[in-house]
């Protein structure tokens, strides 16, 4: 009777211990030349400046890959701020292998919002993805 009860738990007991992630240093994060700021026009036309000004990560070690997490902060700045306007972006993060093949990929496609007024805004964006040991992560905007 006591058999059927603990082998049940040490299996519970061992599945849960594999559950739990190591928290490591992440990999190294580059954007490729002229993909970390670029000169867009906004929906009314007016240049605006938009750049990578932060990044923070957080990896966890998986069975043979890498979690990571990454919160970065965009800003827009802009001369012309006598109405609201809006600047199309689109942000991408890529892990490639040691043989520079892609891994795994997030992208997000967007228009930030100027609000009139403001000549500088800030915005946090989070992506996730995989990145394969000894990887590397590229990061850009277009």
């Amino acid at each position: 009777m006591i058999k059927r009860f603990i082998f049940p738990f040490i299996l519970i007991l061992t599945g849960c211990s594999t559950l739990k992630k190591e928290v490591i240093d992440c990999p190294k994060l580059t954007s490729p030349r002229g993909a970390a700021e670029i000169l867009v026009n906004s929906k009314n036309n007016s240049p605006v400046y938009i750049g990578i000004r932060g990044v923070q990560t957080y990896c966890l070690k998986a069975s043979n890959y890498i979690d990571m997490d990454v919160s970065v902060n965009i800003r827009a700045v802009r001369k012309d701020i006598t109405k609201d306007d809006y600047a199309p972006l689109r942000l991408t993060i890529v892990s490639v292998d040691e043989k520079n093949q892609e891994f795994d990929r997030d992208e997000l496609s967007y228009s930030q919002f100027l609000l009139r007024g403001n000549g500088i805004i800030d915005r946090r964006t989070d992506l996730s993805l995989d990145v394969p040991n000894k990887g590397k992560i590229y990061l850009g905007i277009k």
